[in-house]
């Protein structure tokens, strides 16, 4: 069984092709806020580092220091985020699709990155629809070859910790949803808590069945319609978007199935017909 060693834990986000959607949705996570986690103001849990190419004060050569410690294996425990889509650079003719740096004189592709970063990674944490099935980059007809994590890594894929990639889709999900499984997360590598996993891999108390795809500015009503559509896996429609304000159902939006695989296709199809 895996032992969380006591010592500051590394969280590694890394950016494939997103929009940063799920960077600002963390941002505004507010139980706890992010920033009370980094600063130690949440009792029981570990010092915590970010590095964050948005949020970090270094850059250039500085800040990919950290991320080739990391690949060294010089940060642990290590906990990799990975945002966005990747994209396939055997599509790319002679150039590439996204990288940081560059490595023996070649682009570091965010492929590369998470070749030699997924091996030293405790835990790795898909955020957002992109990274985890694909998302709108991997919509019909795109150029890119553009997939989600699982599908890169491959399903028999498990951490440092005996993890598979920790889902967490949504277009992007909600703040709190990352700093909660964040939360678990961390006591459970101390073997405090379980971490439940549905069968999608996705922490299973955050996605419950309670919403329908549906057009928008229909009554949101659960239990009354579209009883034989497929159900999608979003709380949202009861929790709202940020500090339980807002969320597409709520404010008039139409839900569109952003948590389940084939978005966007699927159900932007379907909603197309009603």
């Amino acid at each position: 069984m895996y032992k969380m060693v006591e010592a500051p834990v590394s969280i590694l986000w890394l950016a494939g092709g997103s929009c940063d959607g799920c960077t600002m949705a963390m941002l505004g996570a507010t139980a706890p806020k992010i920033e009370e986690l980094l600063l130690g103001q949440v009792s029981g849990f570990p010092a915590i580092e970010m590095i964050h190419p948005i949020t970090a004060l270094e850059a250039g050569t500085e800040y990919l220091a950290k991320l080739e410690s990391a690949a060294s294996g010089g940060l642990s425990p290590l906990v990799l985020v990975v945002e966005g889509s990747l994209f396939d650079s055997t599509q790319a003719g002679d150039g590439f699709f996204s990288g940081m740096g560059e490595r023996n004189g070649k682009p570091c592709t965010v492929m590369d990155w998470l070749d030699r970063l997924t091996p030293q990674a405790t835990a790795v944490i898909a955020i957002g629809t992109c990274a985890t099935w694909g998302g709108v980059p991997a919509a019909a007809g795109n150029p890119t070859g553009a997939m989600g994590l699982t599908d890169y890594l491959g399903s028999e894929f498990r951490s440092q910790a005996g993890l598979p990639v920790i889902n967490l889709p949504g277009c992007a999900p909600p703040g709190d949803n990352f700093i909660e499984t964040l939360s678990y997360l961390l006591l459970h590598l101390r073997n405090e808590v379980p971490l439940e996993l549905d069968d999608l891999n996705r922490p299973r108390w955050l996605y419950p069945e309670v919403a329908h795809p549906q057009p928008a500015w229909v009554e949101y009503l659960p239990d009354q319609t579209y009883q034989d559509e497929q159900l999608v896996a979003c709380r949202v429609p009861l929790d709202g978007w940020m500090n339980h304000i807002g969320g597409c159902t709520n404010v008039g939006g139409a839900c569109i199935g952003c948590t389940m695989p084939g978005f966007p296709d699927k159900h932007l199809a379907m909603n197309s017909e009603q």
